[in-house]
């Protein structure tokens, strides 16, 4: 016989995790500029090649990386040499094999050099950026809701584990990448990733072989968690948890235990009731 495990989460936190998205710059970029070996030195002003590259284009929300790949302690100060600091940001001395980075939130051309050695110049240019449009459906959800059932956990067979995504309406949730897994005490069961395209609402997914009956001591543990949305260019990380659910059997052997003493018991308290009030004849 199959029995059916059916959860149903509401899923508050990967909303959370949508509107953070929504909130920030999509597809921030992390961009690195190296500062090379031998810029101490005068020389590499000629070529524009005391910091690689010379000039970089960033969109607002990105973060740049300086590397000191020199032998030599640095500064990443952005203004020039000719007229001083301008105080937007400034790494201070920084030693070689370490790095200085920065976010750039606003829209603007970056001066910088280097306080040590002052030849030592390069330009940050930030622009504002297209915000790539969020996959059909994911901004508008205010709860997602996780529907998980399995057949029996029994010793040496495979479970079986459907998997309904959708919102508030019954609508299925849009190019989702989510990861399952199943957890056994130390054993790991299943451990794979799965998509929901369009039109989807349910996906099965199969264990590996139980090693033990599913019980109130060795429960399966199914968690789902989020990798993202969308597809190809439109694809955003979106990385959370979605809903943990524990397989045991339906009332738990404890439960039943305790249910069948209750039903003996109050049928044996009826009886004794119905004889002491019966008349003596």
């Amino acid at each position: 016989m199959k029995m059916q495990n059916k959860t149903v989460f509401p899923l508050m936190a990967i909303f959370a995790v949508a509107m953070t998205i929504g909130m920030q710059p999509a597809f921030a970029e992390t961009v690195t500029v190296s500062t090379p070996q031998g810029t101490s030195v005068p020389g590499c002003e000629a070529t524009n090649e005391c910091f690689i590259p010379y000039e970089i284009t960033v969109n607002v929300g990105d973060e740049v990386v300086w590397s000191n790949d020199d032998s030599a302690a640095h500064t990443v100060t952005a203004g020039s040499a000719a007229d001083g600091p301008s105080g937007v940001f400034d790494s201070s001395l920084f030693m070689a094999g370490t790095t200085f980075s920065h976010t750039f939130e606003e829209v603007g051309e970056y001066d910088y050099f280097c306080m040590v050695h002052p030849w030592m110049e390069g330009i940050v240019k930030v622009q504002a950026g297209g915000t790539a449009p969020m996959p059909t459906g994911v901004m508008d959800l205010n709860e997602i809701m996780a529907e998980i059932q399995t057949s029996d956990g029994m010793a040496n067979e495979v479970m079986t584990i459907d998997l309904t995504l959708t919102d508030l309406d019954g609508n299925g949730i849009e190019h989702i990448t989510y990861n399952i897994k199943a957890t056994q005490g130390s054993d790991v069961v299943l451990d794979e990733e799965g998509h929901m395209h369009k039109g989807t609402l349910t996906n099965t997914h199969t264990t590996a072989s139980l090693t033990a009956d599913a019980s109130d001591s060795m429960p399966v543990v199914i968690s789902i968690e989020s990798v993202g949305f969308g597809h190809d260019d439109l694809y955003v990380d979106a990385t959370g948890e979605i809903a943990t659910k524990q397989v045991v059997p339906e009332f738990g052997t404890i439960a039943a235990m305790i249910l069948a003493v209750a039903i003996v018991s109050i049928i044996a308290i009826s009886a004794k009731s119905r004889l002491s009030i019966m008349p003596r004849l």
